[in-house]
């Protein structure tokens, strides 16, 4: 369960302000002969850190800022979380039960990957631009382990259920359409946590394309972390495991005592 401690409605309205002059000045600024040729983008979070609780459900976050660009100009948003691994396995059916029958462990799967853009990918920009830019799970240059070798297309069916996994509990998706750029300035989009994401460092790149070609790109970034009671216990676990193991001992048995002392057998 989950608890984003969600800034205060005049934080946020004075993160909305700073975008906003800011893009007045960078629209003012990049109107100079000088620097007709220059690029820039500034962006922002409504909330750039994030706090896991026990009620942990999920969170909405605002991603907002400004470009120099032109009507009709396109933005790319990818979030990624931080590496983990992430087994797949392939069921056969055999003695008449299904049973795992092969694996695949794959090293450095982002444990969450979601793409935002204004249009539908295939026309904001071409594959080899993608490619080049690593945008899309396509490109993600994954690592893996397998008990038996495999060729491209082995790879590709294990990749396409590894994506097929990750999509079904909402961590990995594309969101097409869902940024809105206003006069070729101004551009916003939703983001939304589930409430499976992990604790670590999250990276937004938002990427500016005009007619199919890069023009600028920035990055931010949030910070997920473990708060209250589930911090002290996530900590335990994995700074202080041999105590972890200790404590979780004596509890299970104390709890045992207790119940058979409040509930005792007729």
């Amino acid at each position: 369960m989950i608890f984003v401690r969600f800034s205060s409605t005049n934080f946020i309205i004075s993160r909305i302000a700073y975008i906003f002059v800011s893009a007045i000045f960078v629209n003012l600024f990049f109107c100079s002969a000088s620097y007709a040729k220059s690029n820039a983008i500034v962006a922002d979070l409504s909330q750039s850190n994030i706090s896991i609780n026990t009620d942990f459900n999920g969170a909405s976050l605002l991603l907002f800022g400004s470009i120099s660009g032109e009507q009709g100009d396109d933005i790319i948003v990818v979030i990624s979380g931080p590496s983990s691994e992430v087994v797949t396995r392939q069921k056969s059916y055999m003695g008449g039960i299904w049973v795992n029958s092969n694996s695949v462990k794959w090293k450095n799967a982002p444990s969450y990957y979601q793409i935002f853009t204004t249009k539908p990918l295939s026309q904001i920009a071409s594959r080899e631009v993608l490619k080049s830019l690593a945008i899309g799970t396509e490109f993600l240059n994954l690592r893996y382990e397998s008990a038996e070798d495999f060729d491209n297309d082995d790879y590709i069916e294990w990749a396409d259920a590894l994506e097929r996994n990750m999509h079904s509990a909402s961590l990995w998706k594309t969101n097409e359409t869902t940024v809105q750029v206003m006069r070729g300035a101004l551009f916003r989009t939703q983001v939304s946590l589930p409430a499976n994401i992990t604790t670590g460092d999250y990276e937004a790149r938002i990427i500016h394309f005009r007619q199919g070609n890069f023009i600028a790109e920035e990055r931010t970034a949030i910070a997920v972390k473990k708060a209250g009671f589930s911090a002290i216990i996530y900590h335990l676990a994995h700074d202080y495991s041999i105590f972890y193991g200790i404590f979780a001992v004596v509890f299970a048995v104390f709890a045992g005592w207790l119940a058979a002392a409040v509930f005792p057998k007729p």
